[in-house]
């Protein structure tokens, strides 16, 4: 049985920038925003505040939450999940960051993060792309998103 893993993303603008978790491997570049599981016993909003702390040094405020997605990497033409992936991402508004240390625990292939000019979004390797569209007008239509890359 494979255990269905639950997180969290941190959805922070400031001015017409996003910032995004910045990744490289054998496909280049790509971008994702901060975030990652909720451990056992871990509220949503430690989980938020211990995610954005790990991958940016920063801090916000956590706000609603905007939209769910939902990924399974055995219905998607990808090798670069984890094989048997089921996860749900609560994608959460974040508000007020201030930055307060270096990164204190990246991803694996995370080499920063970076406010990336929302008009941007379009041409970069970023998950999820379909939602780039509602990032950039900061429109989320529904809050279930369903499973979508």
């Amino acid at each position: 049985m494979h255990p269905l893993r639950v997180s969290v993303r941190a959805v922070c603008y400031r001015d017409n920038t996003l910032l995004l978790a910045e990744h490289r491997d054998e496909r280049g570049l790509w971008y994702i925003l901060p975030g990652g599981g909720i451990q056992h016993n871990e509220t949503l909003d430690i989980a938020f505040q211990r995610e954005l702390l790990e991958e940016t040094g920063g801090e916000a405020t956590m706000g609603d939450v905007l939209f769910v997605r939902e990924v399974i990497a055995d219905k998607l033409d990808t090798t670069f999940l984890p094989k048997h992936l089921h996860q749900i991402e609560l994608f959460v508004e974040a508000t007020d960051f201030r930055s307060v240390a270096a990164p204190s625990n990246p991803d694996k292939d995370q080499i920063g993060y970076v406010w990336m000019p929302l008009d941007k979004l379009p041409e970069l390797l970023f998950f999820p792309k379909a939602m780039t569209v509602a990032f950039q007008t900061r429109q989320f239509d529904r809050v279930y998103q369903g499973h979508i890359m």
